[in-house]
């Protein structure tokens, strides 16, 4: 598909009781549920903010919402490195098995 068409993809969303139209490849429902965590996440850290500007809520959120990525980010490096040693051992033990039976 063209670049200019994926540009010209309108989608509407609504976050902390503002609409926004974006451009953009996702489909509406993507962007809903885009919308609906950042939504989420906005009015979690404005009950602990009450009275702050919404600019300020607004980086309050994505700086939460990074967290929780790295953070996730983290967990799977940890998991794919323990995976990873898990599969070396595996393929260790199997190539002794096979030096074990071939005579000699």
């Amino acid at each position: 598909m063209p670049r200019s068409k994926i540009l010209n993809k309108r989608l509407h969303i609504e976050v902390f009781g503002r609409r926004y139209a974006l451009r953009g490849e996702a489909d509406q429902d993507y962007a809903q549920k885009l919308a609906a965590i950042v939504d989420q996440k906005i009015h979690e850290v404005s009950q602990h903010s009450e009275g702050s500007p919404f600019s300020k809520l607004v980086v309050l959120a994505a700086i939460n919402i990074a967290d929780e990525l790295l953070q996730l980010q983290e967990k799977q490096k940890k998991q794919d490195g323990a995976t990873e040693k898990k599969t070396r051992r595996i393929i260790e033990s199997i190539e002794e098995e096979f030096d074990d039976t071939i005579p000699q």
